[in-house]
Parts: C-alpha cells; sequence; structure tokens
C-alpha cells in the first residue's frame, strides 16, 4: 500500500498585526489562527472536502497563511495537489480550503491527511492556537473482486480438463463463472478436488492434474503452482507454518499412501509422511493433524493423528467404515463415516463418532439404523451439525444421544453442502455434463431461496471473507 507524504510551505509569512485599541496607541495582536472542519472521518467517494482557517479577531493587513500537509494519503493519487497557502482577507475571520479527493479503484487502507500550521507571525515555533493541527481520516470504497462473497470450486469432467471456479457475491446477486481462467489466462487443470485457505492466499488440489495451485484468495492471481511430489491429492491443512496435503498414491499399490509437507515458502514438497490407505479429510487443531481414512481406491475406518511439529504419527483412532467428513467443536472432533457401499459385497451402515482431542479417544458413537444409510458432507453452524442422506439433510446437536429419523430439508441432489449462518449451500451437479446449480436454503424455515445456474460438475462451496490489511 502507499505510504506517501509531501510537504507544502512550513511557515506563515512574517506579519506585522496591529488592531486599533481605545486609545491612539496600536498594540500588537496576540495571533491565534487555528484549522477546523465538522467532521474528520470521511470516504473516498465523497468528493470534497471543506477545511477553515479561522481566527477569533480580524487582522488589519491580508494574511498569507502557509501551511504543511503530511500523512499517509499521497497528493496526485488519493486528492489534488493544494497551492500551498491561502490568503485570509483583511478584516476577515476566516476562509475555507477546498480539498478534492479521488476516487480510485485501487484497495488500499484507512489513509490520513494532516494540515499544520507549524510558526508564529513572527516565525516562533510557538504554536499559534490549541487548532493548529487537523488529521483527516479517508476511509476507502473499494473491494478486491472476488472478497465477501462464495468461491464455488467445479471439478469438471475427469481427463476433460475443464476445472474451474466461479464467485457468487454475497447477496447472491452475481455470478461469474470461470474466473480463474478469465484472470490467469489459462486453464485451472483437470479435476479439481478441493480448496484450503491460509492468510490472503487459496490453494486449490487438483487432483488428476497432480498439482496444487496457489493464488490470491481475493483476486484469484496466480502466485505458485506446486506441481511435483504429488500423487492422486486430495486435502489441505496447515499447521506449523507448512501444508499438509492428503494422497492417495497409486491406486493399484495399497502401501504407497502419504501426506505431502508442503514448504509454504519455495511452494515444493519439502517431506512426505507415509499413511494407511485412502486418507482423504484433513483437519488441523493448532499443531495437531487429523486425517480421516476413507480408503482411497479401497475402504479404510480410521483417523490419523499427526504431530506437525515433528511430522510423526500417533496411534489411529477407530471409526466407522468409510470415514468422509469431520468437523470440530470445542475440544470434540466429529467424524462422520458412510458405512460400505453394496458394490463391496460387504454392505456396511454410517456411524457418527465423537472423539475427545484431549484423550484422542472415541467417547460416543451412534449408528445409522438401515445398512443401506451412506450420510456424507458432514457441516457444523454452531452447535448443531448437519449431513446429506438419501435425498435430504438432516441435522442433529452436538448434544444428540442418537441418529434424528426426521429430515430437515427434503427432495435434494447434492453433490456436496456446506452450512453458513443459518443458511444451507449445496451444489447439484446435474447430469455431470450441463451446467449445475447452487442451492442456497434458509434452514429455520427449510426454504429454499436462491436456486443459481452455475458452471459444470460444481464439487464444492467455500466462503470468502473480506480482505483485512
Amino acid at each position: 500500500m502507499k505510504n506517501n507524504k509531501f510537504f507544502l510551505g512550513i511557515a506563515i509569512a512574517a506579519l506585522v498585526l496591529t488592531t486599533a485599541c481605545d486609545n491612539d496607541d496600536d498594540q500588537p495582536l496576540s495571533p491565534e489562527l487555528g484549522v477546523t472542519i465538522e467532521k474528520e472521518t470521511f470516504e473516498e467517494s465523497d468528493g470534497t472536502i471543506t477545511i477553515s482557517f479561522t481566527t477569533p479577531a480580524a487582522f488589519s493587513t491580508d494574511v498569507v497563511i502557509n501551511y504543511e500537509v503530511s500523512g499517509t494519503a499521497a497528493a496526485g493519487e488519493d486528492y489534488d495537489e493544494f497551492p500551498g497557502s491561502i490568503t485570509l482577507l483583511q478584516g476577515e475571520t476566516s476562509i475555507t480550503q477546498i480539498i478534492q479527493l479521488i476516487d480510485d479503484d485501487v484497495v488500499e487502507q484507512a489513509e490520513t491527511i494532516i494540515f499544520t500550521i507549524t510558526t508564529d507571525v513572527a516565525g516562533n515555533t510557538d504554536p499559534i492556537a490549541s487548532n493548529t493541527t487537523l488529521t483527516l481520516t479517508i476511509n476507502d470504497n473499494d473491494a478486491f473482486p472476488f472478497e465477501n462473497g462464495i468461491l464455488v470450486l467445479h471439478e469438471g469432467n475427469f481427463f476433460g480438463g475443464n476445472a474451474s471456479v466461479s464467485f457468487v457475491s454475497e447477496d447472491l446477486g452475481t455470478i461469474e463463472n470461470g474466473i480463474f481462467t478469465t484472470v490467469n489466462d489459462r486453464a485451472l487443470g483437470d479435476t479439481a478436488q478441493s480448496m484450503a485457505f491460509n492468510g490472503d492466499l487459496a490453494y486449490i488440489v487438483v487432483n488428476n492434474s497432480q498439482t496444487v495451485e496457489v493464488v490470491n484468495r481475493y483476486t484469484l492471481e496466480t502466485v505458485a503452482t506446486v506441481d511435483s511430489g504429488l500423487l492422486n491429492p486430495r486435502y489441505m491443512a496447515f499447521a506449523n507454518g507448512k501444508g499438509y496435503v492428503t494422497n492417495w498414491g497409486d491406486g493399484g499399490d495399497r502401501g504407497d499412501d502419504y501426506i505431502a509437507v508442503i514448504d509454504l515458502e519455495t511452494y515444493t514438497v519439502a517431506s512426505t509422511i507415509s499413511v494407511p490407505e485412502g486418507p482423504e479429510w484433513i483437519l488441523a487443531n493448532g499443531n495437531t493433524l487429523y486425517v480421516a481414512h476413507q480408503g482411497g481406491f479401497n475402504q479404510n475406518n480410521i483417523v490419523s493423528v499427526i504431530d506437525a511439529m515433528s511430522d510423526t504419527t500417533a496411534d489411529p483412532i477407530v471409526v466407522g467404515d468409510s470415514p468422509n467428513s469431520m468437523q470440530l467443536v470445542n475440544n470434540e472432533l466429529w467424524v462422520l463415516s458412510g458405512g460400505k457401499p453394496a458394490f463391496t459385497q460387504a454392505e456396511t451402515a454410517g456411524q457418527l463418532d465423537r472423539i475427545d482431542i484431549t484423550t484422542n479417544t472415541v467417547t460416543a458413537t451412534l449408528p445409522f439404523p438401515e445398512i443401506t444409510d451412506h450420510p456424507n458432507y458432514l457441516s457444523i453452524d454452531g452447535n448443531q451439525l448437519y449431513y446429506a442422506l438419501k435425498g435430504a439433510v438432516f441435522q442433529i446437536a452436538t448434544t444428540a444421544t442418537e441418529i434424528p429419523s426426521t429430515a430437515l430439508i427434503s427432495d435434494i441432489s447434492f453433490y456436496d453442502m456446506t452450512v453458513n449462518d443459518g443458511r444451507l449451500y449445496g451444489v447439484d451437479a446435474k447430469d455431470f455434463v450441463s451446467n449445475g446449480s447452487l442451492e442456497v436454503y434458509d434452514i429455520a424455515s427449510s426454504s429454499l431461496l436462491e436456486s443459481l445456474e452455475i458452471s459444470i460438475i460444481p464439487g464444492a462451496v467455500y466462503f470468502n471473507d473480506s480482505f483485512s490489511f
């Protein structure tokens, strides 16, 4: 951001200021020239600002007022330059200076303009009046193109090379598809799997391209690409200043699955951590990482625990078959398992497990009642958990002791979903050939608020907040 300042004349011209007294003797007037304004905070779009130079008694001659201008705002960029002086006419007690603000399209932090009268009429450094300095604050009215909204990650077709990102404004009124390609003038890659935020950066895991694209989360401009050391990458999390990416490895090799440890300075794979088959969803809690092992190309039923200080693993935690999603609530880790599907010839029902992360032990297990119950997409909003099952969305409190039997929302066909601030956001991939949709529901009323057409095969929703300096 800019941090410029400039200075206009430093002194008030030496003046002989007199005023008539009751007798014939002229006495020098004690100068009390100050600078004032009605308010001190403005928006960049306000146009003009008026400041006043005032004195409680009129001078007997014209007074040329020279002033110093400083602050973090820059002349010619944030406001029009000033002449450096202004003349208070004989007999007048005030004169105004107009500041013309420049409403640019640069995103920047609040800036200041400081006016200072620095010397008295005799050229001394004593203050002229108590209000010889005035500080104005100018708030920016610009935003980066993709902040304060929703980023929808689209898988695209496997081997199609048409993965993409869409932006939906916070009020759901604006939709922009294909923003990665528009901004960077190149394709994102083949099969976008997930996205993770770290500071001002977004890391897009592109599964079949074996890459992680690193972009500015507010502009989608490319920062770097992790393009080696990955094999079937899935999800990413951050701990101890490093990135951790789950990798399925070669589908024909059950023993080559690993976590790639990413150096966030060089954007390279610095090391790997060998883990059991099928590492999928990964969450960080401080310097501890939890990895749900869905099973990759097979099946698994554990959660790995990784110490990010030493990059070593502890004993895994056994949960239900095929854990597919997790959420942290206070000191509890909730793990949703989908159960083994029918094609395995050993079908099992889903299960919801609660893990005490202070001891890494399972403290509650909530089994789903039917062997055909295969829940997915565990989400959290406050102390309520949400998941999808058999074309419906269910809500369950973190204090519950059994699986609910009544759906919150029915007749859905989500490819993924998440909940945020009382709203449920689900993506529908439709026929996986034509454009998909983003469905937004109000949880309190279970009613559909918006159904928005977006790009092909939407796979996940992420919330992009405001940029903060």
